[in-house]
């Protein structure tokens, strides 16, 4: 006997579009924006961090240049205990009795205080007196910037007229630190 086969319908699935690939693309779109935006991170990041360590280092070579004031002033203590005579001349170790304002500094000639300050800066100090030529600070012709006080005769006088009340000079002390990654402090005192 035959066999009787029904044939039953089966419905056909719908038909799907054929994929194109559009997920993929917003998938990698939003990756690469992700990833510039973590790349901006980590350059500011960087950035910030070696900011704050440039502004230590600035504050490391200011820090030893005011150690180079301080030996500056000890060693115009130490000329002034000596006697007039050494502040008349120029002498080793960064001391000039005369100084033309507009010529630069002459560094070959300072007094180093330390290759290494403990952070990594070399200091060294020059001291000038504020006249014109070596010699006595008092002598004829001699130009001199000697201190104001406001019981001075003559301290209201016009702008450029200098008298003094005290028998000697004014010195500039000029301190400089150099240190790691091309950090330069330069400070100065004037004194009296």
């Amino acid at each position: 006997m035959k066999a009787v086969h029904s044939l039953t319908h089966r419905p056909r699935p719908p038909r799907q579009a054929p994929q194109r690939g559009v997920i993929l693309l917003v998938a990698l779109v939003v990756l690469l924006v992700m990833t510039l935006t973590g790349l901006a991170l980590v350059r500011t990041s960087t950035q910030g961090a070696g900011m704050a360590g440039s502004l230590a280092l600035k504050q490391g070579a200011t820090s030893g240049a005011d150690l180079g004031l301080e030996r500056g002033m000890a060693q115009l203590d130490a000329l002034y205990s000596a006697g007039g005579a050494t502040l008349e001349a120029d002498s080793d170790g960064g001391y000039f009795a005369s100084h033309d304002p507009r010529a630069p500094l002459d560094w070959s000639q300072a007094n180093l205080v330390t290759e290494d300050d403990g952070l990594g800066n070399k200091v060294e100090f020059l001291i000038h007196r504020l006249c014109r030529d070596a010699g006595r600070w008092d002598a004829a012709g001699q130009s001199c910037v000697l201190p104001q006080e406001l019981e001075c005769p003559g301290s209201s006088e016009t702008a450029g007229s200098v008298s003094s009340c005290n028998a000697r000079p004014m010195y500039r002390i000029t301190a400089r630190a150099t240190g790691p990654r091309s950090t330069l402090s330069l400070v100065q005192m004037t004194m009296y």
